[in-house]
């Protein structure tokens, strides 16, 4: 006897924000088996209408919890903003609390209130306009608000309370931001100290592998140039407990990030006419 087999439709505007948070369309019938699959601990749903009472009762015997904060007020009265800040502060500290997770964010087109609040979500990560903004339209198409764009651009990231138990990711990233903040001021202080006449840094600090410490020693602009010398380089970087994570994360994802060396670019794209 054939095994059956199970098919799983998947929410219209489905996406994976971060590990643990999933946004999407507001399910039908045809969704309830992959939102199973997914194992979700919380359901946001962020629009005011409600949902089908089927979803209502998968969501009961899955033991999800369903936060319904669409029932407040999304435009708020006498302002040109399309939600209103309460309403984005609320969200965003249930799904930055790792007690929650997974959770799923939902509204009943997939895009308008959840792109805001996961565009806002993008300005806590410090992720620039132009990409948050990508992202929103990537889901959005056509249908995309200035408004909704407008908001992110001008959300208060101070109103947000951080709770207390953080996701690992977004720990994670606050690290390196604040490990690259604080690079770059010691770079900025030793370009203060030691240009002569100009004001840019020096070339050892302008080089991408430049005064990376390697078993404690520091790495000069000839050693970079050895094409013997840039996959030890790279190694020493990614593996040094010294080396600040941001630099290893740009290390291990696109290493090496320059190749002066014409004989080293030969061996990786053949030889150049």
């Amino acid at each position: 006897m054939a095994a059956m087999v199970t098919y799983m439709s998947v929410p219209d505007a489905y996406g994976v924000v971060e590990p643990g948070v999933y946004r999407a369309k507001a399910a039908d019938a045809p969704n309830l088996p992959f939102l199973l699959h997914l194992r979700l601990r919380t359901l946001l749903y962020l629009s005011p209408d409600p949902l089908l009472p089927a979803f209502i009762t998968f969501l009961d015997k899955c033991a999800t919890r369903f936060i319904h904060l669409g029932l407040k007020v999304w435009k708020p009265f006498a302002s040109w903003k399309p939600v209103s800040e309460e309403l984005i502060k609320d969200a965003l500290e249930i799904i930055l609390d790792v007690n929650n997770h997974p959770i799923m964010v939902m509204c009943s087109s997939g895009i308008h209130q959840t792109g805001t609040v996961v565009g806002c979500l993008r300005r806590l990560q410090s992720w620039n306009l132009t990409s948050l903004l990508e992202e929103y339209r990537r889901y959005a198409g056509s249908k995309a608000r200035y408004a909704n764009e407008q908001f992110m651009e001008l959300f208060d990231e101070d109103l947000v309370t951080l709770p207390k138990d953080l996701p690992a990711w977004f720990i994670d990233q606050r690290r390196m931001m604040e490990e690259e903040e604080a690079e770059f001021r010691r770079l900025q202080e030793s370009a203060e100290q030691q240009k002569d006449g100009g004001c840019s840094f020096p070339r050892a600090d302008l080089s991408v592998v430049g005064r990376v410490l390697s078993e404690g020693h520091e790495v000069s602009d000839e050693q970079i140039k050895d094409e013997e010398s840039v996959d030890d380089l790279s190694n020493a970087i990614t593996t040094s407990s010294t080396a600040t994570a941001y630099r290893k994360l740009y290390y291990l994802r696109s290493s090496p990030l320059t190749t002066e060396n014409r004989s080293y670019k030969r061996k990786i794209i053949g030889k150049v006419e």
